[in-house]
């Protein structure tokens, strides 16, 4: 009887365990709440605090203001490749870009563009007058300076560069460069080659694209418009540089000869 008795017991008390299970799994589900919301507050507080930097041209501080030390994400001048780090940081890593290009080009009273998305930064550089010769791939002195000035913005990123030359409709009379493809090709490759050589950007890091005269932004209808479409942009991607998870960056010929000096 007495053993009846308590299998009895034992049966009625079953549902406490069902019910401390619910409740474990609730307390659970809520600190995991809380835990991602304190950590998304921190974050945020810390781009807002790096983009106000960058924009006010106050120095970056690295890591987080004592009030948000608990952030996963550490922003600083030189980032971390975008695999590495949360897509709000590679973009907001672009915005202090931008800010610091910006400065840098009205530091130096020039008329180049910043135009920066979630995705990429684009340094635009028109009309051929300014940074080059007519029909000609030789970059001009003041433009060499120029691109010094902005090598140290694109240090601070890990991510891939490319250098993309462009041109207008207008025939190409010259013997160098028969075509626009050539041209465009030949100004992409030596800002690229000033800007690794002499500047200091890495080489792996960066690419040279031809487009030509196949990829206007305004009608080849004035002269004005005709300027604007020869350019040459240097773009910040998001991305890491390809081929660096097959082998790692390439290393230059010791002792390579550069033309800079003549």
């Amino acid at each position: 009887m007495e053993e009846r008795r308590r299998s009895e017991n034992a049966g009625t008390m079953r549902w406490l365990l069902t019910y401390a299970d619910m409740i474990t799994l609730l307390m659970t589900f809520f600190i995991v709440l809380y835990s991602f919301s304190k950590t998304n507050a921190a974050k945020y507080r810390e781009i807002a605090a790096s983009l106000r930097a960058a924009l006010s041209g106050a120095p970056l501080q690295r890591g987080l203001p004592q009030s948000a030390s608990n952030a996963l994400v550490k922003l600083s001048p030189v980032a971390a490749t975008s695999r590495h780090i949360a897509p709000t940081s590679a973009a907001a890593m672009l915005l202090i870009m931008a800010a610091r290009a910006q400065q840098v080009l009205r530091a130096e009273r020039s008329a180049a563009t910043v135009h920066v998305t979630a995705n990429a930064l684009d340094i635009r550089f028109q009309g051929d007058s300014v940074y080059f010769a007519s029909a000609s791939a030789v970059v001009k002195p003041a433009f060499k300076k120029l691109l010094c000035d902005l090598a140290p913005v694109l240090r601070m990123t890990k991510d891939e560069i490319r250098v993309e030359g462009f041109t207008n409709d207008l025939p190409l009379h010259s013997a160098i460069y028969p075509t626009a493809w050539e041209l465009s090709a030949a100004r992409a490759v030596n800002v690229l080659r000033w800007l690794t050589e002499v500047c200091g950007v890495p080489p792996h890091q960066m690419e040279a694209d031809a487009f030509g005269q196949w990829h206007p932004l305004y009608p080849n209808n004035s002269p004005t418009n005709l300027a604007l479409n020869r350019s040459v942009d240097i773009v910040v991607t998001d991305q890491p540089p390809p081929g660096l998870d097959q082998g790692g960056p390439d290393v230059a010929p010791p002792g390579q000869p550069t033309p800079w000096s003549s």
